[in-house]
């Protein structure tokens, strides 16, 4: 999140940047953290990562390879079962398919 950003126009302006794509938000699908993975730097320095999902719309632009993507791909919800994810993506996945409208928090 860059200053003076709120988490939506985070959302807009990394989805452009790494795959080239507009996108208009349309709901919050959740909040997470992962306690048990913390990063940990060189200098010792250690994080905790908070990931905020969101359900988007493309509008616009042109899917591309960034310096952050090595490839894309969609998928159809029953093709992702299939897929070696980590087990925290394949959560956000299923939350976002069960279309609840009370954002999660884990």
């Amino acid at each position: 999140m860059e200053p003076g950003e709120n988490a939506s126009e985070t959302c807009i302006r990394e989805v452009r940047e790494e795959t080239g794509l507009n996108i208009e938000v349309k709901r919050l699908i959740g909040i997470y953290t992962t306690p048990h993975e913390l990063i940990v730097y060189p200098d010792g320095n250690q994080f905790q990562l908070v990931a905020f999902c969101f359900e988007a719309e493309i509008i616009g632009g042109e899917l591309n390879i960034s310096s952050e993507t090595t490839a894309f791909n969609y998928f159809f919800q029953s093709e992702i079962r299939e897929l070696d994810l980590l087990q925290n993506h394949q959560q956000r996945i299923n939350d976002a398919f069960s279309e609840n409208s009370v954002p999660y928090i884990r």
